[in-house]
């Protein structure tokens, strides 16, 4: 990305977090609820600190909060709906779903008679769920039937009995959706991982912020692999693009892994160097608390003892799974993080601590998640580890970065995503 392309990322999402929904703003209030006032994310939930901070200045404007719930329908044979009372995310309540175990999923819509305009809009969702590690989340528009859909998904790894706000990507598009005349909209939460047990999650705050014209990538490479180097700098470097690199302080210099005049080089041509603790094969909450925060401190440190600052604020999660003490952790010495999410983002994140990515050699996969972006103002973060031997080969990575350049989509490191954020959207 040159440093102009940077400048007019950063400008052009900035501005997007400010607008509003000057178009469709009255069409919203009208869906909202019968109060008939401007919902705010004021928390009744007592927490305090950074976090409820975050609930008040979000980017966008709510278009339900689920106060009024007899609007919204389970689908049959989809589990139970409910208020939940205790600990709403935003307001007096939240929706509360269910499923018993022998049940697929939990399912809920809501009809629009007169229609919804989302065109030009991404859409997020705050999400709390227990009992089980993982869930997945789709939304679903039907517009304006059930055979023009525009679905939107997400993965969730954690953190359980926690709230966290969901940016979803598009992730299918069936016919032809007209997203100016959305006549029902769909959340179904669905099992992951693991098929057993019962569903329990509450969501609230479903939210609709004007997207940026232009999408983005980004390209994540996890693990301090030497071929990241040998395999892949060189050919970013032919299209101007700079990376993201998953530091595992550690592991530097060690045999198959960057040396620290590699990550220099790395780092003198605008990538960033984030910081990934070493946990071997657990997962950060499989650590008592003091070696979590021992983890993320130190790996930190590490980083900017080096001169990798910059790279250093943000954090890419080990094994994905993120406890609610890690969490927390996270939230308090970087400033923004990824882990698995199974699809793009969307544009401007409401919370810049559980962006996504997904597999960079997928495939079609891969390169239809690309196209969503460009086409959807959305940000997609492409995770790779071995580039070459025992991996991607090198000219199917050389193909992806082909796809990638002809595609309108700016290439963004993570310093960009936070510079648009420290450009006042939130």
């Amino acid at each position: 990305m040159t440093n102009r392309n940077r400048r007019s990322f950063v400008t052009t999402v900035a501005a997007t977090g400010t607008l509003g929904l000057a178009g469709c703003l009255s069409r919203m209030r009208e869906w909202r609820g019968a109060d008939g006032e401007p919902a705010t994310s004021q928390s009744s939930d007592g927490n305090d600190g950074d976090e409820a901070g975050d609930r008040l200045s979000l980017p966008g404007d709510p278009i339900d909060r689920f106060e009024d719930l007899d609007r919204w329908t389970p689908m049959i044979d989809a589990g139970q709906l409910e208020a939940g009372t205790a600990d709403p995310y935003a307001g007096s309540q939240s929706a509360h779903l269910t499923a018993a175990e022998d049940t697929e999923y939990a399912a809920v819509y809501r009809t629009i008679p007169d229609g919804l305009d989302l065109s030009d809009k991404s859409l997020s969702l705050a999400v709390s769920f227990t009992g089980r590690e993982q869930l997945h989340l789709t939304l679903e528009l039907f517009a304006p039937n059930s055979r023009n859909v525009h679905a939107m998904q997400r993965t969730l790894v954690g953190p359980t009995d926690r709230w966290v706000r969901v940016d979803f990507g598009t992730d299918r598009v069936e016919g032809q959706p007209d997203l100016t005349d959305v006549r029902e909209v769909r959340l179904i939460a669905r099992r992951r991982a693991d098929s057993t047990g019962p569903i329990d999650c509450r969501i609230d705050d479903l939210r609709a912020t004007d997207r940026p014209e232009t999408g983005a990538v980004m390209l994540l490479f996890d693990g301090t692999l030497e071929s990241h180097y040998t395999a892949a700098f060189e050919q970013l470097q032919a299209y101007g693009f700079a990376g993201v690199e998953a530091v595992i302080p550690e592991a530097v210099g060690e045999d198959g892994r960057l040396t620290i005049d590699e990550l220099s080089d790395l780092d003198a041509a605008g990538w960033d160097m984030a910081a990934r603790p070493r946990t071997g094969a657990r997962s950060l909450d499989e650590f008592p608390p003091e070696k979590q925060a021992e983890l993320i401190r130190g790996t930190k440190a590490a980083l900017e003892s080096r001169g990798f600052e910059d790279g250093a604020k943000h954090f890419v999660t080990p094994r994905n799974v993120l406890g609610s003490t890690a969490r927390d952790l996270v939230r308090e010495y970087h400033e923004q993080a990824f882990r698995f999410g199974g699809g793009p983002n969307g544009l401007p994140l409401t919370d810049p601590h559980d962006a996504g990515f997904f597999a960079g050699d997928a495939g079609d996969v891969t390169k239809s998640y690309i196209d969503f972006a460009a086409e959807y103002g959305q940000l997609a973060v492409l995770h790779f580890e071995h580039v070459g031997e025992n991996g991607m080969s090198e000219r199917a990575f050389a193909d992806l970065l082909e796809y990638v350049d002809a595609q309108d989509v700016d290439v963004v490191t993570a310093t960009d995503l936070l510079e648009r954020t420290s450009g006042g959207d939130r």
